[in-house]
């Protein structure tokens, strides 16, 4: 019985004892604690615009439309598009503009070959776009706008100098994403079509240069 109570007794006084050295231990890990330096990270809030992958478009655009052996003139034209994904979207165009003198007509100075109506053109495609390289710019350090690198194929009509023309066209363009509204596209298209007002028939490049403003609903 003694024996029990001294060992209880040992026990008590050596768990006493041990009370000051824990608490010194638990007041060191909490000054280490508060002597850590915490990285002041600002999280940057983005405000990013997206196209909906089930969203239509239309844009009207402008710009300059050289014809093969032609002046160049300016054109002006109206977009339809649908996204069909985040990669691809499908879209039917409608272009105005003249074809202005040949270089045949400056350089001469003789009669024309085309009357005005024949010099005006018009052109309707439908064409197949996929988005190749999206990206983003940065206005400032809390803005950025996505952007994309796109081209398109397609096929349609031209009407020009009295004739309606089967036309390929391609193109590469731009697009900045403003705000989830509405973008600003630039892009460079080759309408490929086939005349023959030189006598022979031969196939042309048309080099056309365009802004459009796009509105998404």
């Amino acid at each position: 019985m003694e024996i029990r109570i001294r060992s209880i007794f040992l026990a008590s006084a050596w768990v006493i004892a041990m009370l000051p050295a824990a608490q010194v231990a638990a007041q060191s890990d909490e000054e280490d604690e508060t002597n850590l330096i915490e990285p002041q990270i600002e999280r940057v809030e983005f405000d990013e615009s997206l196209i909906d992958s089930d969203d239509f478009e239309i844009a009207a655009y402008i710009g300059y439309l050289a014809i093969e052996d032609f002046d160049t003139d300016i054109v002006t034209g109206i977009k339809l598009g649908y996204n069909v994904s985040e990669d691809f979207f499908v879209q039917a165009s409608y272009g105005l503009g003249d074809s202005g003198e040949t270089s045949f007509e400056i350089l001469s100075g003789g009669a024309p070959l085309l009357s005005d109506d024949e010099r005006e053109i018009q052109y309707y495609l439908v064409s197949l776009g996929f988005n190749l390289f999206p990206g983003e710019a940065f206005l400032t350090d809390s803005t950025t706008f996505n952007t994309v690198l796109y081209l398109t194929a397609g096929i349609g009509n031209t009407e020009f100098a009295g004739d309606d023309r089967f036309t390929i066209a391609y193109a590469v363009g731009h697009r900045t994403l403003f705000a989830d509204g509405f973008s600003l596209d630039i892009e460079m298209r080759d309408l490929i079509f086939e005349q023959d007002l030189f006598g022979s028939e031969e196939t042309t490049h048309n080099i056309e240069l365009t802004v459009a403003l796009n509105f998404f609903f």
